[in-house]
């Protein structure tokens, strides 16, 4: 079980860090064509800056599935400083848990964001529902990587011994 876990949460890490690097290296090179035909030939590209505007946004919710695969998000961690090392494995997979409800719910509402304008175009005649997916698209693989991560939480948890025990008292 933790090897098919552990394969679908390296899979998804590639995945992501591929379209992650692709996606920012075109957006610098796009803004930096932009910044140089401006400077150089009082010109750009027309579509240039909107393209560039897009993807910061799908850079960013990448970088989020990228933080939230690593445990790197933004979390409130106060009670697990007090915590033992098993209870606060239990408050972490709650958390995670609470975190995935909460991605799915926005997944959910970010679908329905998409089908409310589906004729609108954007730049090069893209339909926007097509620039808009990333919204949907990263609260879905954010919950994955949270459900991924409460897993892991758990199997720890289960494999740390009796309730009683502590992991290093073992």
């Amino acid at each position: 079980m933790i090897k098919i876990i552990r394969a679908v949460d390296s899979a998804l890490t590639r995945i992501v860090n591929m379209a992650l690097v692709t996606l920012f290296g075109v957006m610098m090179s796009l803004a930096f064509i932009q910044v140089f035909l401006r400077y150089f030939f009082n010109n750009s590209i027309l579509w240039g800056d909107t393209a560039t505007r897009t993807l910061v946004i799908w850079v960013g919710f990448l970088g989020a599935v990228i933080a939230t695969g690593e445990n790197k998000h933004f979390h409130i961690d106060v009670l697990t400083r007090f915590l033992k090392k098993r209870h606060e494995t239990w408050f972490q997979s709650f958390s995670n848990l609470f975190a995935a409800v909460i991605c799915f719910f926005l997944g959910q509402a970010s679908v329905t964001f998409l089908g409310l304008d589906p004729e609108t175009r954007t730049f090069l005649d893209i339909p926007i529902f097509i620039v808009e997916l990333i919204i949907p698209a990263g609260f879905f693989l954010m919950m994955i990587r949270f459900v991924l991560r409460m897993a892991f939480n758990l199997i720890e948890i289960f494999q740390s011994g009796p309730p009683g025990q502590d992991m290093e008292t073992r």
